[in-house]
């Protein structure tokens, strides 16, 4: 019984140190997950040459000097953020005001 007793503390100890681990994993997928979105915003909205087109959209205004926002991006043009499942829930429940767990 006092083996039984001792593999079991064992188990439940792997088991709270791997929550543990799990937990500060997520944290860390997160963050990546939103330093993609940060970049991936930057990139669409930002820097000199996105006037001219992005590899998103393409660059039709290339050779031209188009400065109105029909150029502008949706969440549609969101390739890497959107090909989370994940992240797409979370910033769906961010939206609503819910607490983006998913």
């Amino acid at each position: 019984m006092d083996e039984a007793h001792q593999h079991y503390q064992k188990l439940k100890q792997e088991l709270q140190e791997a929550l543990v681990d799990r937990e500060t994993l997520e944290k860390q997928w997160d963050q990546i997950q939103q330093e993609i979105f940060d970049k991936e915003s930057a990139y669409l909205t930002g820097n000199s040459s996105s006037q001219y087109g992005t590899i998103v959209k393409g660059f039709d205004a290339f050779g031209k000097h188009i400065h109105d926002s029909a150029h502008a991006f949706s969440d549609k043009d969101r390739i890497f953020s959107l090909s989370s499942a994940r992240f797409v829930k979370q910033q769906e429940g961010d939206d609503k005001g819910g607490d983006g767990q998913a």
